[in-house]
């Protein structure tokens, strides 16, 4: 009797080829919404951050009667010793203790009774809730070449407060003296009774942002926000140059710890844009570094002065962007608009 076996089954190639290209058809399908939902998180996380730094804000106020300052000159190695963190320490170094990192705080000289090796402790630690998930991880700047010396390190951020145009000129954006206000060393508490001509009007050194400039008249109290807390921005992401994430820049060189400077203070003078490629040299826009902006589609996170977070689209028309950095314009913004 004949026995009859069944042959072996098996794939042919033609259909291990098309099973192949089924799965690289399915995994290109899938990746962007991997991407999506990553970037979805990412996003998230950098709202929950500013956040925590809107609160920030309201908790010093709450304590202080008075909102941070932003610093009195880049690179916090000069100012006058009466005024509260007079030797340029910003805003990112006053809310510390209110992040739960007020150690840290202790040992900025600008805080009190410190040295400059303790400073450089400070400049070189970084803090992670300034940084952005979606632009880059924790960068800390270990060289000499730059504007000060990071030989120790020089720990960067991804966020700045908002200063804005007293005065804005839209045929010419940007070419104002509002955020320097005639000096930029030296003797800024001294700047208080300079007087400068913009626009036909005589004016006088004055910061109308929630984030004013250490010494330059008193700092930011709530009923100073006449324009209302949940319609005056204070807090944004900054936009960077993508291919000097890890290199730093003229605007992104000291760090978190600087004083008022593009580092930690941006403008709403100025469109801000999406994180860019460094144009060829002699091509730089000469005022990139003030902009705020993100490595987001379409759009940068920022904090108000009660603490909610927005997100502001790029193309936000400019007189309505700087009225939002303005708490006193008497503008009142339709949140529809940005």
């Amino acid at each position: 009797m004949n026995s009859r076996r069944d042959p072996k089954s098996a794939f042919t190639l033609v259909e291990l080829l098309v099973v192949i290209a089924i799965i690289g058809v399915l995994v290109a399908l899938l990746l962007p919404a991997i991407q999506a939902a990553r970037e979805a998180a990412r996003r998230m996380q950098c709202v929950n951050q500013l956040k925590q730094m809107g609160l920030a804000l309201l908790n010093h106020e709450s304590a202080l009667g008075e909102f941070p300052t932003g610093g009195t000159e880049p690179w916090h190695d000069q100012g006058a010793d009466e005024v509260n963190f007079s030797k340029g320490y910003g805003w990112m170094v006053q809310i510390l203790p209110y992040v739960e990192n007020s150690v840290l705080q202790e040992l900025s000289k600008g805080y009190g009774a410190g040295d400059v090796q303790r400073d450089q402790v400070v400049r070189g630690t970084p803090v992670s809730m300034y940084y952005c998930p979606s632009k880059r991880g924790v960068v800390i700047l270990t060289s000499s070449d730059t504007a000060v010396d990071c030989s120790q390190g020089c720990a960067l951020s991804d966020y700045a407060g908002a200063t804005p145009a007293n005065t804005l000129d839209l045929s010419n954006p940007g070419q104002d003296p509002w955020f320097w206000q005639t000096v930029r060393h030296g003797d800024v508490i001294g700047a208080i009774s300079n007087q400068f001509m913009f626009l036909g009007q005589i004016s006088t050194p004055n910061y109308q942002g929630v984030i004013a400039r250490t010494g330059i008249g008193p700092a930011c109290k709530t009923r100073n926000i006449t324009d209302g807390l949940s319609n005056t921005m204070v807090i944004g992401e900054k936009r960077l140059y993508t291919d000097r994430y890890d290199l730093g820049d003229w605007h992104d060189d000291y760090g978190w710890t600087d004083g008022w400077d593009a580092d930690i203070i941006r403008y709403t003078g100025l469109q801000p844009g999406p994180d860019m490629q460094q144009p060829p040299a002699g091509e730089e826009p000469t005022d990139f570094g003030y902009r705020f902006g993100s490595s987001h589609a379409s759009v940068f996170n920022s904090a108000f002065a009660d603490g909610h977070v927005a997100q502001i689209n790029f193309d936000i028309d400019l007189a309505i962007f700087n009225a939002l950095g303005n708490r006193e314009d008497g503008l009142v913004i339709d949140p529809s608009s940005f």
